[in-house]
C-alpha cells in the first residue's frame, strides 16, 4: 500500500461520498480518508464538502477500504485526489 507522501490534516469534516453522509478523518494534497456506513460501489467517486460556507466537488479514485475494528457498520475509504478547485488546496494551507 502506498503512502501519501504529503502531510495529512486531521480534520473530521461532515461530508458526502455518492450522495450518502461521510465523515472526513484526515486530507492531504494528494488524497482523503472518508468514514462512511457502506463502501462506495465505483472505484471513481465525488464527494462534496462545505468549505468557508460553499459546497466544494471533488473527484478521486478509491485506491483502498478498510473496516474499523470497533465498529462492524464503519468503513475508512482512501481517496486519491484526481481533481479539486483552489479552495480545497487553500483550505489545507491555512492554519488551524
Amino acid at each position: 500500500m502506498e503512502k501519501r507522501k504529503e502531510l495529512r490534516v486531521k480534520k473530521r469534516a461532515l461530508s458526502s461520498l455518492e450522495d450518502k453522509p461521510a465523515i472526513i478523518v484526515d486530507m492531504s494534497l494528494s488524497g482523503i480518508q472518508i468514514s462512511m456506513n457502506r463502501p462506495p460501489r465505483n472505484q471513481n467517486v465525488v464527494i462534496k464538502l462545505q468549505v468557508n460556507g460553499q459546497v466544494i466537488t471533488i473527484k478521486g479514485d478509491v485506491r483502498w477500504i478498510g473496516r474499523t475494528p470497533s465498529s462492524a457498520s464503519a468503513n475508512h475509504v482512501g481517496i486519491a485526489i484526481r481533481e479539486a478547485p483552489d479552495e480545497y488546496y487553500q483550505m489545507l494551507s491555512l492554519p488551524g
